[in-house]
């Protein structure tokens, strides 16, 4: 069982667009509404995937039928605890002449102490030994930073394996503290966790070494157009598509952690998650590809690794 918690759901909507005008009324097309949040987003992905996974999300009570609704549609086990507020929208702009992509994201409603305690509760009644618990997103507004680290402890403490896929402040404090077994940055989370920039593989390497002296288990490296690396004690193994994929790579991210994890959370893993990863980006909003969509995507797994390599996606 993969159980992931999301604490500030969205309503991800993707519209397109001929050109965006700043300042003026603009006319869309709406290209898909999805259900998101980044562990929602991975639930979906292992569903797809074909392996077993529980959605617990905190979600505000206005937007909440909406989710009950999608996520039974989706076939997806969950449990939506309730809080007074809006459930978050997210949009996507895609611009259809220049390609160029805009992200509009709300910050969601307030999360109290109260209903972290909630949470460990239902976590309490579903983590099994050996299970994964997936924390995923960015927190609430005015959240306690340390909210993921003590999450962490506690699915330890019932026995699960956990990771964590996060940024910013709350990252450092759950990967300094509280030991999570994975982390999912890509190459900038990484670079602000490290405190410095990243530009090539052998820096994301030493960044990644640097983390697992915290006592993090293993570092799952998203590195755009450069695929994905994963750095354990045992282990650095990195995959990429053997062709270019052009799209807008929302939830792409998302996709290549359910799959990994999915897959066995090792080295042997990591061709499909980042073919599954990779598949979802020509597609429209958060969509999760077909398996006959990723079986068009070719896997280059790079045994003699480069590490003087300049990293695409550097700013």
């Amino acid at each position: 069982m993969i159980i992931t918690i999301t604490l500030n759901p969205s309503v991800d909507r993707t519209v397109g667009i001929n050109a965006l005008k700043i300042g003026s009324v603009n006319r869309v097309d709406l290209l898909s509404v999805d259900p998101g949040g980044k562990g929602v987003n991975v639930s979906r992905a292992l569903s797809a995937f074909g392996a077993k996974t529980f959605a617990l999300i905190v979600c505000g009570s206005f937007g909440s039928r909406w989710f009950t609704e999608r996520l039974a549609e989706l076939d997806i086990e969950n449990e939506i605890l309730l809080v007074d507020g809006i459930t978050r929208s997210n949009v996507t702009i895609v611009e259809e002449i220049s390609g160029s992509v805009t992200k509009i994201n709300e910050p969601g409603f307030g999360l109290t102490s109260e209903m972290v305690a909630e949470v460990k509760s239902a976590l309490g009644n579903l983590a099994q030994p050996e299970s994964w618990v997936v924390l995923a997103g960015r927190l609430n507004p005015g959240a306690d930073s340390d909210t993921y680290r003590h999450l962490v402890d506690y699915a330890h403490s019932l026995g699960a394996k956990v990771a964590v896929d996060a940024s910013g402040a709350e990252l450092l404090s759950a990967a300094k503290n509280a030991k999570p077994d994975l982390i999912k940055p890509n190459q900038h989370e990484l670079a602000e966790l490290v405190g410095r920039e990243l530009h090539t593989i052998e820096d994301i390497i030493d960044a990644a070494k640097e983390v697992l002296a915290w006592g993090v288990g293993s570092v799952l490296c998203s590195l755009g157009a450069d695929g994905a690396i994963l750095i354990s004690a045992s282990e650095i193994v990195h995959a990429e598509p053997a062709h270019p994929v052009v799209g807008v790579p929302v939830g792409a991210g998302d996709i290549l952690l359910a799959t990994f994890i999915a897959g066995g959370a090792n080295g042997s893993a990591l061709r499909d998650a980042v073919a599954w990863s990779a598949a979802s980006v020509p597609l429209e909003g958060t969509s999760i590809p077909t398996i006959d969509q990723v079986n068009l995507i070719e896997v280059r797994i790079n045994c003699s690794l480069d590490s003087q390599r300049p990293l695409v996606e550097v700013n």
